[in-house]
């Protein structure tokens, strides 16, 4: 009888090492980790809770990209660490919880669990299907093109709520995962947060850098005027985007990763639709309209909290269903993100980096506008964006005003590269519920994140030297 075993020979330090490798080398990272912040070193004025803020973040970007233990625990991790290091003060850390943006993010879960528990998102997932679905490349560039779009006209995070449900049921339509299926939750990822940096309508930060710029000079940039400057940087890499899929999903197709007959997916019927799904859909209506217009009277938080409750008090489902479709853990995830953030802020590191390095560089024009770019964008990252407009955006018109840059061209080099966040959830709920489906690879994440940026890096700067003077700004 031919003997099925097969008997590894490597030596047994060898195999204990490969099973407990990401055992190892967490240890040696907290041991790092602990050995730099129990050490008062002095850094240019930086205090002792800057200083060991900043290593408390190296820590955590560290865990993030490497993803030794889930990203959930490295943000509790964060707030622990923050609190035992007093950083600041518990109540303060633990109060991120309370973050209007972590109830946003609760109240659209409900939403989209609502959504899915009434079957509307299942219909409008084949509705998707029985129009695009025929060819792998017009499904995935749908996706893209409605999340860009309505990102337009309503929050981006409000729409990545929206999307992620439906997407969920297309992705039930298939035999088995594949690589398309990242596609898909990419094309809604990247569609949110390019959608999103166009119009005044797409998040707080684009209207928040419109106001800092007229308290600082008196100066405005008018809805239209905003819509032509980003729209043109935007579409290019919106382009660019499309092509990578068209070529990305043509190479995978071929290779038998993605299937080739898509027609099947066309032929679902479904019964009629039924009164829940007729109430779901009318609080989805309402909430988008809220949105839309009423977002600076009410708030995005309580537009989302109140349309929520809609849900149960309309009986589309009860709380046994929707429990079951929260992911509770991205909460925690996001609070530790806004508290690591808030941290480098609060005690100062930002400041100090401003003061301390950006100041003090003697730049020209276009090497300060390059740079204004690269640390807008990669800022981003760290801190809300949010709070890199408020952080830089001062100090950048100041510096740019003495270069001879106009202020408004300024802004624009500041708003729209912040708004760009790839990668890390600290800057944006949309990253944040996208790791929270766990459909994406995060070596895939970072390697595609990372080239995003430098494409939008090179694009924002052709756009900003050459055309954003030609449209007056």
């Amino acid at each position: 009888m031919e003997n099925r075993f097969k008997i590894d020979r490597r030596p047994i330090p060898l195999l204990f090492l490969i099973e407990y490798r990401n055992a190892f080398m967490l240890l040696t990272i907290l041991g790092t980790f602990f050995y730099y912040i129990n050490r008062d070193i002095p850094v240019n004025e930086l205090p002792l809770p800057g200083y060991r803020a900043m290593i408390i973040f190296f820590l955590a970007v560290t865990l993030w990209t490497l993803n030794i233990i889930p990203v959930v625990i490295t943000s509790l991790l964060i707030m622990g660490l923050l609190s035992v290091y007093n950083v600041l003060d518990s109540k303060t850390i633990y109060s991120f919880f309370g973050n209007s943006s972590v109830f946003f993010i609760l109240g659209s879960f409900i939403i989209s669990a609502g959504v899915k528990v009434s079957g509307l998102s299942k219909r409008i997932a084949f509705a998707v299907l029985s129009r695009y679905g025929n060819t792998p490349f017009k499904l995935v560039i749908s996706i893209f093109l409605l999340s860009a779009t309505m990102s337009h006209i309503m929050p981006e995070h409000a729409v990545a709520a929206l999307m992620l449900p439906i997407v969920g049921d297309i992705n039930k339509s298939f035999d088995k995962k594949t690589i398309f299926n990242q596609y898909m939750y990419f094309s809604i990822f990247w569609g949110c947060v390019l959608g999103g940096v166009v119009t005044y309508l797409g998040g707080a930060r684009n209207p928040l850098a419109a106001g800092i710029l007229n308290e600082m000079t008196g100066m405005n940039i008018s809805f239209t005027r905003w819509w032509l400057g980003a729209s043109t940087p935007i579409y290019v890499i919106i382009s660019l985007i499309i092509f990578h899929f068209k070529r990305k999903i043509a190479s995978e197709t071929e290779s038998g990763r993605i299937p080739k007959a898509f027609e099947n997916r066309s032929n679902y019927r479904l019964k009629k639709i039924t009164f829940n799904e007729i109430k779901a859909a009318s609080i989805l209506i309402l909430t988008i309209f809220l949105w839309i217009f009423y977002n600076e009277e009410l708030g995005i938080s309580n537009i989302a909290l109140l349309s929520a409750s809609l849900y149960f008090v309309l009986n589309v489902a009860k709380w046994d269903e929707i429990n079951r479709e929260i992911n509770w853990g991205v909460l925690f995830m996001y609070g530790g993100s806004i508290a690591i953030g808030s941290a480098l802020n609060s005690v100062g590191v930002l400041k100090w980096f401003v003061d301390n390095y950006l100041i003090n560089l003697n730049l020209s024009k276009d090497g300060f506008i390059i740079l204004l770019i690269i640390i807008s964008i990669f800022m981003t990252e760290l801190i809300s964006n949010t709070a890199v407009i408020v952080i830089l955006l001062p100090v950048a018109i100041n510096l740019g005003t003495k270069l001879g840059i106009s202020p408004s061209l300024v802004t624009m080099g500041v708003a729209l590269p912040s708004g760009l966040s790839y990668v890390f959830p600290i800057s944006s709920p949309v990253v944040a519920m996208i790791y929270s489906t766990e459909q994406l690879e995060l070596k895939r994440l970072l390697k595609s994140g990372f080239i995003l940026k430098i494409i939008s890096i090179v694009v924002i700067y052709i756009f900003i030297k050459f055309y954003f003077p030609f449209v007056g700004i």
